[in-house]
Parts: C-alpha cells; structure tokens; sequence
C-alpha cells in the first residue's frame, strides 16, 4: 500500500502544473494516513502515537489549502508526506522483520 501512494505522490509530482485542484489534493487523503497509523502503529500505545494522529487532523483540515497553494508550494509538501509515508513504511518492515527473528 505504501508503494502505491508513494507512486501517487510522485505522479503528482512530476504532473503538478496541470492538476485539477481535486488532484491535487487527492495523495492528502486521511484514509490512507489513518490506514498507515492502524497497520504500522497498531501495537504503539496511543499516547506515543498523538504525533500522527495530529497529523491525520491538520491534513483532513488543511487539503483544500494545500491544493490552493503555488506549484512549488505544493511540491514541497508532497515531498515531505513522500519522506513520511517512506518512513512508516519502513518502520512496518522493520517490525514483520524483527518478529520473525527467534
């Protein structure tokens, strides 16, 4: 799953100039966060995980901003929700990776 919003992000990356407002906010989409937080963070206790879930909310809150912005402005934040999604999904590998150690 982290593989195809990764492509997604990159697609609206190299596509940005003429994206439809809609697309341009639809690699933000809250479900995929909060299906990220549920599959990688699902044995983290809640309190350790209030980073992301503010996250999901100022993304949910915030997409019709994000699609609103300059060209560059947009690039640069799917480049850092690119380097966020990268990193929980490493951090599930790294999880299935250490419990099939014995």
């Amino acid at each position: 799953m982290a593989t195809a919003l990764i492509t997604e992000i990159q697609q609206a990356q190299t596509r940005l100039p003429p994206l439809t407002r809609a697309d341009r906010g639809s690699p933000y989409h809250s479900r995929e966060l909060k299906t990220h937080r549920r599959e990688v963070l699902a044995n983290v206790p809640a309190e350790r995980c209030v980073w992301i879930d503010k996250l999901i909310g100022s993304v949910s809150s915030t997409i019709s901003e994000i699609a609103d912005m300059q060209d560059a402005e947009v690039n640069r934040v799917l480049n850092e929700f690119e380097k966020l999604i990268a990193t929980l999904d490493d951090i599930s590998h790294a999880e299935k990776r250490s419990k099939t150690i014995h």
